[in-house]
């Protein structure tokens, strides 16, 4: 916007004490209103305010110093807010003045008419935002509020100055047009009695997109002349009205609305800003550019604002100059001033009845005990809108009170009463001040207790005591959701008495519209602040004024803690970014899409030192100043100082910031976040702690963005925390979360695109983790062609990706294919690779476990054992990928019968984790294998316990549909059927099938759980429901190779099932299909030789025993060569043959047909 002439064009950047010249604020809401305004200053300079969003213009109105500011946007939330910065940045502010444009009522009083371009002044304002439907209609609910006694004296002074003199508006608006033309070719001209047109009451705008003259009947309006002689004005002779002016976020536009509020009300003018500002005892002056109908009309708003301009110039020069304290800003010192007590106690204060009780006894002690020597001092400390000011207006009479004594850098016991008796309570954000309280004096307010947050509730709400019990979950469930927070109670109950919504659908709402919600104001029963938000926001504006390092890095710690979550952030995060930062010096990394120097540049400040050696003192400092305004807390319960925030200070801390900086804070975590990973250690030790931080990261909507930023660094960033995510198994949030990415870059996500071949990689791991094993090698194939032609064989991402597809062929079922591709990854490995490196055993590995899969139990273990042999060597004895391998192998050694040889593995494991948290997800996997080992090895006893245990913990720690929390829960359910407590197996087993719904019908967890829940059926008696599972998954799987072990594992259970509810015709009719496509599999196999054990016994039920004893024998000869003495399948088939013999002998020899 172009200055009026006169206009110097400074731009400067005052200090404290030169902002303290300025004494009047002037707020003009639009640009429109601006304009005038600027012109009406003998000379304009721009100020600039550190950690100020405004930008000021100032100048001089006779003797005083006005500042001025217009709106980013137009309503209550966003003029406070201004109103709010300009306070802060100019403390010696007296008055405020609100100008601009405003809709009047045609005729009030004894038919006195208001026209277009007359100025309303207020005498006094009423909020209208709320109210209740009643069966004679809308009924509003209001508050009154008043400009400051110092204005109404100047106005009834000017008032009267009019009454003998006549005003100066038409001179003041001759000076407003000759600047404003000569700047900006604009003359808000007085158009004239024929263009002010007042319509009908009950005709209204024919066509919203058209003006009047285009779509209006002018017969059914009238013009000044017709309304009489008294709406006759001379040019540029405006009237002056003075009366009520109703305010609220949205405009009255009816002229029925119109004159029911004048009846009720006595509003003669309407606008959209005054109600914000009441708590300034601002003055509202208002020029008339409409009537508040339908029938808008901009024609008259240059001329309306430019008259409510001259009138506030008329009246600033009324105004006597104040003189000015040479002193004043921050190195004032502060001496003994008083308050006044300025409103009543709040009458929905609720609650703290035990804290009232207690302050009540000891304040009456210390009066009725004038003799003691120690004054009494009080110190009450708590996170804004706990009700630490409602507390002191209980008792403001009877004692003196410090309220919102919140600024560190202010001593306030300079403000205590010398004498040594007496009482005094302070009130505070800033937890050092609790060392200003007397022994056991001081109390810290949390949230309200459950029964007084629903009571609260239900009272701001108006909910009729009749229907009080009806509503108490209700009631709970969002007194919960705000973790009954007073005011934001109270705000809550207010949104749900205006009608807004009902109290049961209050916490969907707040999902959806947090920020709104919690800057809604009631219009009764205020507190200081209003609404939840601005009170923390008093606590940000001690900090913008604060100009220190520390302040400056809280300013840029606390976006990043408003990307983060509420739960606890352990703050060695920090030390592992600044760490891995001096590891990045490559500008591009084109083939892995790795972190560049363009990561680093948007660490907050405080992470960005060059020196090598960790220094946590200005991160301390920040957290410091943050947890002295309540704004987080901290704690060291496990050993490493952890930061956590109220969940309302946490939406408040990411909602206060425009698009633009809630952008740039995600950036700056995304970043944090995606260069500790080099960190394992800390992202092993503290994954539980930052996973909900992480999702709450991979969430955001990178494509809607306000600022476009690079490609290729914003993919690392989600790269990287997509890994982490896959680390922790949220398998969900991952998919989410690269559904997007593809989205962001416009990828296809079936045909690979070369140019993000590691964004491929990951989804593909997704795939795999998610049970879409087909649609992981589909792509997978692409990325090893394309890296084929145009990478190396040696070259290590090649091989990570053939690796990764023959391991997604394992999955597929496609183990032939697997097994050589593998065997090659790990042939060219050995020949680059040192026997040690990292990257080479994880390749042997993953060798290991597709011979596994393959029958090629010896095989596996060999690699294995050199693989354990290792990292045992090189890894601390708790590093993942050593116990990994060591879960690994332990599991195959169980299989394979070599119970002693996993226990042996798997209880050093064990014991080595024991110095972690008993939640610790590392920790309750050993403990999960043990058990499992134990189970296997019949010592059933012992796995029960601990299993129950690991289930416990992840049922505290996981969500319901946590991975780790339903396996754990489905080893237990085999453990009980081991035990015989069918009983305790069925409802967990249905509980888990249950859960797992949400997957997708052929996803290999679900069907697992049915294919266990079947079993547990068979064991209960109910074979019907057992039978009819297994067909189920039969049917679903038939879509998986014939050979695929989870398809074969569920035609082998179903003819078991099938055998033991006397179907052996079907059963056999299944299993010989089953044994058939497993001679295949290697003749020792451990799959291919149960389906023959069962085969035996269906043979033998069958009455061709000559068959069956052949099997049987075949089966047992095998196993004595590959399993252990005592390994129970080895047992048990030796004892089914034992059976089959001496059956036999009991019976007439017959000639053995021999088994094909």
């Amino acid at each position: 916007m172009s200055l009026p002439a006169g206009a110097a064009g400074d731009v400067v950047w005052p200090s404290e004490v030169e902002r303290a010249k300025y004494t009047i604020g002037w707020i003009a809401p639009m640009p429109i209103e601006f304009k005038p305004a600027l012109a009406l200053l003998d000379r304009i300079t721009i100020l600039h305010v550190a950690n100020d969003s405004n930008i000021y213009q100032a100048g001089k109105i006779g003797n005083h110093h006005v500042v001025m500011v217009t709106l980013h946007k137009i309503g209550l939330g966003g003029i406070h807010s201004v109103a709010g910065g300009m306070y802060a940045s100019f403390r010696g502010l007296k008055h405020l003045l609100l100008v601009g444009l405003g809709g009047g009522i045609p005729e009030y009083a004894l038919g006195e008419p208001i026209v277009l371009g007359d100025v309303v002044v207020s005498r006094q304002v009423e909020h209208l935002d709320c109210g209740r439907r009643t069966p004679n209609g809308f009924k509003y609910t209001h508050q009154t509020y008043y400009p400051s006694p110092a204005l109404l004296k100047a106005v009834n002074t000017l008032r009267a100055t009019h009454s003998l003199h006549g005003t100066r508006i038409p001179q003041t608006l001759q000076g407003i047009r000759k600047k404003l033309h000569r700047t900006i070719r604009e003359n808000p001209e007085d158009l004239g009695p024929d263009a002010d047109q007042l319509f009908d009451p009950d005709y209204h705008h024919e066509d919203d997109d058209k003006l009047c003259e285009s779509c209006c009947d002018s017969r059914r309006s009238k013009s000044r002349r017709e309304r009489g002689p008294k709406a006759y004005r001379e040019s540029d002779s405006p009237l002056i009205h003075y009366g009520t002016i109703g305010s609220g976020n949205s405009l009255v536009v009816g002229s029925k609305e119109r004159e029911n509020l004048y009846k009720e009300f006595r509003t003669i003018c309407f606008d959209m800003e005054a109600a914000a500002l009441m708590d300034y005892h601002c003055l509202v002056i208002r020029g008339i550019s409409d009537y508040s109908d339908s029938h808008k009309n901009k024609a008259w708003q240059p001329y309306a604002a430019a008259t409510a301009a001259a009138y506030a110039h008329e009246l600033i020069m009324k105004l006597p100059a104040l003189v000015q304290d040479v002193n004043y800003g921050r190195s004032q010192t502060p001496g003994h001033v008083h308050w006044t007590v300025y409103r009543s106690r709040n009458p929905l204060f609720t609650g703290r009845d035990d804290i009232l009780r207690d302050l009540e006894a000891r304040i009456r002690n210390t009066v009725e005990n004038s003799s003691d020597s120690d004054q009494c001092s009080i110190v009450i400390s708590g996170v804004g809108g706990q009700g630490k000011s409602e507390i002191c207006l209980q008792l403001a009479y009877r004692l003196l009170v410090l309220d919102n004594a919140d600024d560190p850098d202010v001593d306030y016991q300079c403000y205590f009463p010398a004498g040594l008796l007496g009482v005094v309570i302070l009130t505070s954000r800033n937890a050092e001040c609790r060392k200003y309280a007397s022994l056991w004096l001081d109390v810290e307010l949390e949230g309200l207790a459950e029964s007084d947050a629903r009571e609260l509730l239900v009272r701001a709400a108006n909910i009729p005591l009749d229907q009080q019990n009806l509503i108490l979950d209700d009631a709970q469930s969002v007194a919960a959701l705000l973790r009954s927070h007073p005011l934001a109670l109270i705000q809550a109950g207010a949104y749900v008495s205006c009608g807004h919504c009902r109290l049961a659908d209050y916490p969907r709402v707040f999902e959806r519209q947090r920020k709104r919600l919690l800057a809604f104001r009631p219009s009764q029963a205020q507190s200081r602040y209003r609404d939840v938000y601005t009170t923390f926001e008093a606590s940000a504006d001690v900090l913008q004024l604060s100009q220190n390092e520390a302040a400056d890095d809280a300013i840029q710690l606390l976006p990043v803690l408003g990307i983060c979550t509420s739960s606890r952030l352990p703050l060695p995060l920090f030390e592992a970014a600044q760490k891995g930062a001096q590891s990045i010096t490559c500008d591009d990394d084109n083939e892995s899409l790795g972190l560049t120097p363009w990561h680093i540049s948007h660490l907050p400040s405080f992470l960005q030192a060059t020196t090598d050696t960790w220094d946590p003192f200005r991160l301390v400092a920040a957290v410091s100043l943050l947890k002295a305004l309540s704004l987080v807390s901290t704690d060291t319960y496990d050993g490493f100082l952890s930061v956590s925030m109220h969940p309302l200070t946490n939406a408040w801390a990411r909602d206060r910031l425009g698009r633009t900086a809630q952008d740039n804070a995600w950036l700056a975590t995304g970043c944090l976040v995606a260069i500790s990973h080099r960190d394992r250690t800390l992202w092993r030790e503290h994954g539980r702690q930052l996973q909900p931080h992480l999702e709450a990261i991979t969430s955001w909507d990178i494509g809607d963005m306000s600022m476009p930023q690079p490609p290729r660094e914003i993919t690392s960033v989600i790269l990287i925390c997509g890994w982490l995510l896959d680390d922790m198994s949220s398998h969900l949030k991952l998919s989410t979360l690269m559904s997007n990415l593809m989205t962001y870059l416009t990828l296809n996500p079936r045909l690979v695109d070369a140019s993000w071949l590691p964004v491929y990689d990951l989804i593909a791991r997704n795939l795999m983790s998610c049970g879409q094993a087909r649609e992981a090698v589909y792509l997978l194939e692409q990325v090893v062609q394309i890296k084929v032609q145009t990478l190396t064989k040696d070259r290590l991402s090649r091989l990570a990706s053939e690796r990764m597809l023959a391991l997604a062929y394992r999955d597929n079922g496609r183990v032939k294919e697997a097994i050589p591709l593998l065997e090659q990854v790990v042939h060219i490995e050995e020949q680059i690779l040192a026997e040690d490196d990292p990257f080479r055993l994880e390749s042997q590995h993953a060798l290991a476990i597709v011979y596994e899969a393959n029958g090629q139990i010896k095989n596996a273990i060999f690699l294995l054992e050199q693989v354990v042999k290792f990292r045992e060597q090189t890894l601390v004895d708790n590093h993942p990928e050593r116990l990994t391998s060591q879960f690994s192998l332990a599991r195959i050694y169980r299989g394979n019968g070599q119970v002693k040889k996993a226990l042996s593995l798997l209880e050093q494991s064990v014991r080595v984790e024991e110095q972690l948290a008993e939640n610790h997800p590392s920790r309750l996997a050993s403990q999960h294998e043990l058990a499992r080992a134990y189970q296997t090895n019949g010592q059933v006893k012992k796995a029960l316990p601990l299993l129950q245990r690991v289930v416990q913990i992840r049922e505290q720690t996981l969500a319901k549909n946590h991975p780790d929390r339903l396996s754990s829960q489905a080893a237990l359910v085999k453990a009980y059927l081991a035990n015989g407590q069918v009983k305790e197996a069925l409802p967990l087993s249905q509980q888990v099938v249950e859960i797992q719904k949400q997957l997708a019908k052929d996803h290999p967890d679900r069907l697992a759980s049915q294919h266990t829940l079947a079993i547990v059926y068979q064991a209960n008696g109910q074979a019907k429901e057992a039978i009819s599972i297994l067909q189920q998954v039969v049917q679903i799987q038939e879509q998986l190779a014939e050979d695929h072990p989870n398809r074969l594992a569920a035609q082998h259970t179903l003819a078991m099932v099938y055998q033991a509810n006397g179907q052996a015709k079907e059963a056999i009719s299944i299993l010989q299909q089953v044994v058939q496509i497993q001679k295949q599999l290697a003749e020792d196999h451990p799959n291919r030789l149960a389906s023959q054990h069962i085969l035996a016994k269906i043979f033998w039920d069958l009455d061709t025993r000559d068959v069956a004893l052949q099997i049987m024998k075949h089966v047992v000869e095998v196993r004595r060569e590959v399993l252990d003495e005592c390994h129970p399948d080895r047992t048990n088939s030796e004892g089914w043959l034992l059976f089959f013999e001496n059956k036999m002998i009991e019976i007439r020899p017959r000639k053995v047909a021999r088994y094909k």
